[in-house]
């Protein structure tokens, strides 16, 4: 044999790599890297699904917002007309009591005092009463709308329907009021 037809085959020692094994680290740095991108693709997938729950939550919030702040704005509104009634009330008791005293003055130089008298005694009587009917029901009025504010202004701490129920409530006190106030008007008319 010729020295240039001849291969000299050299033995492998232990734990040599073969040529086999060799090309095997790439295959599983290909299977890694599949792997990651997989689970990439599948964390993005979940992130967007996440972001989309969070807005849809969002919008869902903003609309509670927008409706807790109208009707705290209207609360606020009618806690301002009824205290405004409360001192229209009130100034108009005391001129009811001032009427009640020239009346007195008045009947009294007309004639007869005992049965003038009587009757400034029941006039006097149906109008401290009403009086004191509208001011009792515009304080409760006036005593309810801020508490529900305050309850509006923190209402995520509150079951929507209590507060729905409560403001029912506040407007029944309101009602009450009004009514009242319109006895003493009544009164103050004859």
């Amino acid at each position: 044999m010729s020295d240039e037809t001849r291969t000299t085959v050299l033995p492998v020692p232990d734990g040599a790599p073969t040529a086999a094994a060799a090309r095997r680290p790439r295959r599983w740095v290909a299977v890694v890297l599949a792997v990651l991108l997989v689970l990439t693709l599948a964390a993005g997938a979940y992130l967007a699904v996440l972001a989309r729950a969070w807005s849809v939550r969002a919008g869902e919030l903003d609309a509670v917002a927008t409706d807790l702040g109208t009707r705290l704005a209207q609360s606020q509104a009618d806690l301002d007309q009824r205290t405004s009634e409360l001192g229209t009330a009130q100034s108009q008791l005391q001129a009811s009591r001032d009427r009640i005293v020239e009346l007195a003055d008045e009947k009294a130089q007309t004639g007869d005092e005992r049965e003038t008298q009587r009757q400034l005694a029941e006039y006097q009587e149906r109008v401290s009463a009403a009086a004191g009917s509208v001011a009792s029901a515009l304080q409760e009025c006036v005593r309810g709308q801020e508490q529900l504010i305050g309850y509006l202004k923190d209402a995520e701490l509150f079951d929507a329907s209590a507060l729905e129920s409560f403001e029912a409530e506040v407007a029944t006190f309101c009602d009450q009021a009004e009514a009242a106030n319109a006895d003493l008007q009544r009164e103050l008319d004859r």
